[in-house]
C-alpha cells in the first residue's frame, strides 16, 4: 500500500464551517427497496432477510420541512435503497423544488434511461449520483472492462440529455483499490460530463464480528496519495471529524481540466477566498455553469497566482493546438469520505454530518442508522 513518506496536515487546507444546525445539505431515504446487495451496504440490504419498505410520501415532506428548519439546508439528497424503484419518486423531487432546494439522487443506475433521466429532469433533479462498480452484484456480474463501458454509457446518456449534473460514487476496499488510477483515469477522460467523482473508504457498520472492529485496509492518505498521483492535484479542503480535532471525514480536491487534461487546481488558500465570495444558498455560484468555467468572469480574478497560473496553462494548451480555443475549461471535484470510526469514546462521524437524516425526530447520521436502530445513541 502507498503509505510511505505521504503525510496529510490539516493544517494547511481549508475547513468547511459547517455544523449541525447551520449545514447547506439534507438527506431522506424515500425507499429500502433495491435490485443488488452491495457488501458493506450501511442500510444491511446485503444481509439475510432486510427489511424492505417505501416511505409514505406525506413523511418525507414533513422530513424535507424540518431539514429545512432545523438545518437550513439548501441541497436535498434523496437516496435508498434505490430512489428509482419508489413509486412516488417525482413528487417528492417536485415538492422538495418547491421549497426551492437543489436536488441531487443516489442511484446504482439500473433503471437509469435517458427517458427516465428527462423525467427527472423535467421534476426538478440537478445532479445524479450514480454508485457503480464490480462488486456489486449485478446481474450477470460484470467484469471490471463491462464495468468500465456501463460508467461510458451513462456518461453518454448524460451528454444527450444536458442539464443534469453527472457524478459517481464507489467504496473502495483493499481488493479493488488498484483499479482506482484506471478509474480516475476514466473520470478524467469523461471530464466535459463527470462533475464530481466520490470515492468512500469501506469499514463495516455491522461489525459481524463484535470483538474485530477492523477498519478496511485502504487508508485516508493511501487514497490520497493515489489521486495526488494520478491527477498530479493535491487537496484543498476539508470537512473535520467530531472526536479528533485533526480528523479529516471529507477530503476535497477541484481539478482544472482542457481537453480532459489537467492544467491546475485550486489551492487552500484561494479556494477560502472563493468561499467567502461565492458560497450562496448553499452551492457554489463561482465561475462554473454544470463543470464549465466561464472564463470571462474566471479572468476578473487574475490578480491571485492561482487563477493566474492556470489561465496560463490554457494558454500554451491553445498554443499547442490552436483548435481547442474552441473548448471550454473544465472543473472536476473529487473527493474521498473518510466513513465513521469507532473509538474507545464512541462514534468518530463527520462535523456536521452532511448526510444527515431525521430518525424519531432526532438528526441521525444516515450511515450509522442501523446501529440507532438496535440502540446506539448516536446524534449529530
Amino acid at each position: 500500500m502507498p503509505r510511505k513518506n505521504f503525510r496529510l496536515d490539516p493544517a494547511t487546507l481549508f475547513k468547511f464551517p459547517w455544523s449541525a444546525n447551520n449545514n447547506p445539505h439534507g438527506w431522506i431515504e424515500v425507499t429500502t427497496f433495491c435490485q443488488l446487495a452491495c457488501p458493506g451496504c450501511y442500510r444491511g440490504l446485503s444481509l439475510p432477510n432486510p427489511t424492505r419498505v417505501h416511505e409514505k410520501l406525506e413523511k418525507l415532506k414533513k422530513d424535507v420541512d424540518s431539514l429545512i428548519k432545523i438545518r437550513k439546508i439548501k441541497v436535498l439528497s434523496i437516496a435508498g435503497g434505490e430512489p428509482l424503484l419508489y413509486p412516488q419518486l417525482l413528487d417528492i423531487v417536485r415538492y422538495a423544488k418547491k421549497q426551492k432546494l437543489l436536488v441531487r439522487m443516489l442511484t446504482n443506475g439500473q433503471s437509469l434511461t435517458k427517458i427516465r433521466l428527462i423525467e427527472l429532469k423535467k421534476a426538478g433533479v440537478n445532479n445524479v449520483v450514480i454508485h457503480v462498480a464490480q462488486y456489486q452484484n449485478r446481474p450477470g456480474h460484470p467484469k471490471h472492462k463491462e464495468i468500465d463501458t456501463l460508467r461510458e454509457k451513462y456518461c453518454q446518456i448524460f451528454r444527450e440529455v444536458q442539464g443534469v449534473e453527472l457524478s459517481f460514487i464507489m467504496t473502495t476496499y483493499d481488493h479493488n483499490f488498484k483499479q482506482i488510477p484506471q478509474i480516475l483515469t476514466s473520470y478524467k477522460q469523461n471530464s466535459d460530463i463527470v462533475n464530481h467523482a466520490y470515492f468512500t473508504l469501506f469499514r463495516d457498520a455491522f461489525f459481524k464480528n463484535e470483538k474485530n472492529k477492523k477498519d478496511t485496509n485502504i487508508s485516508l492518505a493511501d487514497m490520497a496519495k493515489t489521486i495526488n498521483k494520478t491527477y498530479q492535484i493535491k487537496p484543498c479542503a476539508y470537512l473535520g471529524k467530531t472526536r479528533n480535532p485533526k480528523g479529516i471525514s471529507w477530503l476535497f480536491y477541484v481539478a482544472i481540466l482542457h481537453q480532459n487534461r489537467i492544467i491546475g487546481h485550486l489551492d487552500s488558500k484561494f479556494f477560502a477566498k472563493l468561499h467567502s465570495i461565492f458560497y450562496k444558498n448553499g452551492y457554489y455560484y463561482f465561475p462554473v455553469d454544470g463543470n464549465k468555467i466561464q472564463l470571462f468572469k474566471f479572468l476578473k480574478l487574475l490578480k491571485d497566482p492561482t487563477p493566474a497560473k492556470i489561465v496560463l496553462s490554457y494558454l500554451k494548451s491553445i498554443i499547442k493546438n490552436p483548435t481547442s480555443i474552441l473548448k471550454p475549461l473544465r472543473i472536476q471535484v473529487l473527493m474521498i469520505l473518510n466513513t465513521p470510526q469507532f473509538t474507545q469514546q464512541g462514534w468518530d462521524i463527520c462535523d456536521g454530518c452532511p448526510d444527515a437524516m431525521l430518525y424519531q425526530n432526532q438528526l441521525v447520521p444516515s450511515c450509522l442508522l442501523e446501529r440507532i436502530k438496535i440502540g446506539e445513541d448516536i446524534k449529530v
